[in-house]
């Protein structure tokens, strides 16, 4: 991450915590800068399951990603057109929405939404994978941290249960069916 020259004031202070949030807010919005530049961009569009599937096994954790895994989950549109969107009022109410680097944000997520399939997560470290069984099925998801594979549980699981039946049968290149059930 490129410091940030409000960081470098807060590090002249000894004030490093602040200076860390204030190149990780920098780095933010270069980074949704660029994304508005993209031709395909020109109009905010919904982000779909594939484009965030590919950047949670590939992308890079951090709150860019966690942005648009949130507008995924609220069917917000991509990129934010200000920074009043629903990301930025879930943190505000001290809801731990770091969903590509925080563990433990997500299990919370994951013990409230599919209760039922907690307790079958097996997760594994080296490449970043999350095994977990559903109705029979067991299915294999990659991240590129143990968080965005936590994440990309709870996508999966959201397809799952609520996706029409050719979403279903089409869970795409990023998950693999270990075992099939019933």
């Amino acid at each position: 991450m490129k410091r940030s020259l409000k960081g470098n004031i807060y590090r002249s202070f000894g004030l490093h915590i602040r200076a860390n949030q204030a190149d990780a807010e920098s780095e933010e919005g270069r980074l949704l800068i660029a994304e508005h530049r993209k031709p395909e961009n020109a109009r905010p569009r919904k982000v779909t399951y594939d484009e965030i599937m590919s950047d949670l096994a590939t992308g890079t954790p951090g709150r860019f990603l966690d942005r648009k895994v949130q507008a995924l989950m609220s069917s917000a549109l991509w990129p934010p057109t200000s920074m009043t969107e629903t990301f930025d009022k879930v943190q505000e109410r001290g809801v731990d929405n770091a969903w590509t680097t925080s563990v433990r944000g997500v299990e919370h997520l994951i013990m409230v939404s599919h209760p039922d399939m907690y307790s079958t997560i097996r997760l594994e470290f080296g490449p970043h994978r999350a095994t977990f069984t559903i109705d029979g099925s067991t299915y294999q998801v990659k991240g590129k941290s143990a968080a965005m594979a936590l994440i990309a549980i709870h996508i999966v699981m959201n397809r799952l249960r609520y996706g029409s039946p050719e979403e279903k049968a089409d869970l795409g290149q990023w998950v693999a069916v270990v075992e099939r059930g019933e």
